[in-house]
């Protein structure tokens, strides 16, 4: 029995080695030289992980790229312009270059997405869903969500040290400055 046991394990440890762990959930790169600032956000079910590409539709260029695993929340800040989106899934990752192996399966939305500025304030966003559907994964709503972002200032009296130098006369009033701080707030726009 314990040779056996022995035996199998050696069998199964090139399986092993052939997977690699999985990666962070979040971003695998960016090769669009501009800054990831509009959020896409994707709801998928548990059982298998995906990898999310971005890519121009006039030149077939991925711009960016995010691992997702199933069934948990997902968002990834992506850069300005308009992107197709497709869906590498499967269960057993290999790496950036294989994916999922021979069993990576692929989706992708029919129509560009358009992440952009609208206004002064304001960022248009998407929440994309997946579902599996008789053995294959479906893109069921890619819904536009606009994330606005506000300012809120806050301001504060305060005094300077008692021990300034170059004062001398300890009786005079004391000296004051207003301190000042802004702070940028996103939130879903209604």
């Amino acid at each position: 029995m314990n040779f056996w046991l022995r035996v199998i394990c050696l069998l199964l440890m090139p399986l092993a080695a052939w997977a690699e762990d999985r990666p962070r959930a979040g971003i695998l790169w960016n090769r669009s030289g501009l800054p990831a600032t509009f959020p896409l956000q994707v709801k998928t079910l548990p059982g298998k992980d995906y990898v999310v590409f971005l890519v121009d539709p006039d030149t077939d260029d991925p711009a960016i790229a995010g691992y997702i695993r199933g069934g948990t929340f997902f968002r990834l800040l992506v850069p300005p312009g308009n992107y197709l989106l497709r869906f590498a899934y499967g269960t057993d990752w290999r790496g950036q270059d294989d994916l999922f192996g021979p069993d990576t399966g692929w989706t992708q939305i029919d129509k560009p997405l358009d992440f952009r500025v609208i206004g002064t304030s304001r960022r248009s966003g998407y929440l994309v869903t997946l579902i599996e559907e008789n053995g294959s994964m479906k893109i069921v709503e890619a819904a536009p969500q606009d994330w606005c972002q506000s300012l809120r200032r806050s301001s504060q009296i305060r005094e300077y040290p008692k021990d300034l130098p170059g004062t001398t006369d300890r009786d005079a009033p004391k000296l004051r400055y207003l301190d000042q701080q802004v702070q940028i707030y996103d939130r879903l726009c209604a």
